[in-house]
């Protein structure tokens, strides 16, 4: 089978898209060795794959073309010329108006853009509003990370119903609790942690809803010092203010993007790992510092009760008083911590990209995934 692969993602559009089409691809090619992968994306990219059947196709763009042009004539054109047998679309990109019989599947990571548009650019909204409704109309099975957000597509296009196959993406192999006490010092000591630190984990942009968690943190001195790990993204200047200023007070240590070694490291140093995050279409922080056995606090919102199931304590969103109460309470009882970490381990380890992978792999090919099938 020859899949072609939206590898947009790739060239920086989003880190969880990029990480969960990276760690997909990995495993796709080591379940099925015997079929070949082409990443198709409008700009060079570094893809960080192993030696396999894939290779990277950069299609050329006509002079003069508009906007939407990608999904409205390139893409189409390319797979034709490739002889693709199923196109893997991410959120709104599909190939339209095929110039041969092609199977298209398109895997929906989140619908900000529905439940919560003043959080994204205006151009990435317009995208949305352009391809999104299309992209769920050309497709022949919709892929969703979780079943909030199945859920969420149900309510605002009913018709695509028996078109949705739930899959949950999974945790990175890397990302496991980390005990060699050289190591874990090392990365203390590199980023100038002290002993005991709270951390969170995501992108900087509004929805992420920082702030709150700034306001208890330089408010409440009693809890320990923040440490942030991400990377800046859209809207943030007034969270980078927040951040600047509680910095200066000693509140926070913001340490920027950090590969997979040192965030293991960061999950299994810290005390709690707080998720403030308004919507989530999956959440995969939150599986990440569950496997590294990091108790997790986060706000009872979209998916993330899906994911974090009982190994996680909730909050209300946007509820500073909330967060500050259940963030002292956690903090000050050691035995719970305990309990939340080993829960977590076992909870992350229902995640995995390996099974999420062999299955979309069955509904690449078109194979029944009636046992997937979003309520």
């Amino acid at each position: 089978m020859l899949i072609g692969v939206d590898a947009c993602a790739f060239t920086g559009a989003g880190a969880g898209v990029a990480r969960y089409l990276q760690d997909t691809l990995i495993e796709m090619m080591a379940a099925s060795p015997k079929d070949d992968f082409v990443l198709y994306a409008p700009a060079p990219i570094d893809v960080p794959l192993p030696q396999g059947k894939w290779r990277v196709c950069i299609p050329r763009k006509r002079p003069g073309s508009l906007p939407g042009h990608w999904l409205r004539d390139t893409v189409p054109r390319v797979i034709a010329e490739d002889g693709i047998d199923v196109f893997w679309g991410q959120n709104t990109v599909m190939p339209l108006r095929l110039r041969r019989p092609c199977r298209r599947v398109l895997t929906v990571h989140d619908v900000t853009a529905l439940v919560y548009p003043h959080t994204m650019q205006f151009r990435h909204r317009l995208s949305w509003a352009l391809n999104f409704r299309a992209a769920v109309r050309a497709a022949d099975a919709i892929v969703i990370d979780s079943q909030a957000t199945a859920r969420l597509v149900h309510r605002f296009f009913p018709t695509a119903s028996p078109k949705l196959v739930v899959i949950h993406a999974g945790c990175p192999r890397e990302l496991r609790p980390v005990t060699r006490c050289e190591v874990l010092q090392q990365t203390a000591e590199r980023l100038g942690l002290p002993g005991k630190f709270m951390l969170t984990v995501g992108t900087i942009e509004p929805r992420k809803d920082y702030s709150t968690l700034l306001h208890i943190v330089r408010r409440d001195r009693a809890l320990p010092l923040l440490v942030i790990a991400g990377v800046v993204g859209w809207r943030s200047g007034a969270v980078l203010r927040l951040i600047r200023t509680a910095e200066s007070e000693g509140r926070v240590r913001y340490v920027g993007r950090v590969d997979d070694r040192e965030l293991a490291c960061l999950y299994s140093l810290a005390c709690i790992m707080v998720y403030p995050s308004v919507y989530e279409g999956f959440g995969l922080p939150v599986v990440e510092a569950m496997a590294c056995g990091c108790p997790v606090l986060c706000s009872w919102s979209s998916s993330l009760p899906e994911v974090g199931g009982t190994a996680v304590r909730y909050f209300r969103p946007h509820d500073v008083d909330d967060l500050a109460t259940k963030a002292a309470e956690l903090l000050r009882n050691h035995v719970l911590l305990s309990e939340m970490s080993c829960a977590g381990i076992a909870q992350a380890a229902r995640f995995s990209f390996e099974v999420a992978a062999r299955s979309l792999l069955d509904v690449l090919r078109g194979s029944s995934a009636s046992h997937l099938r979003a309520d």
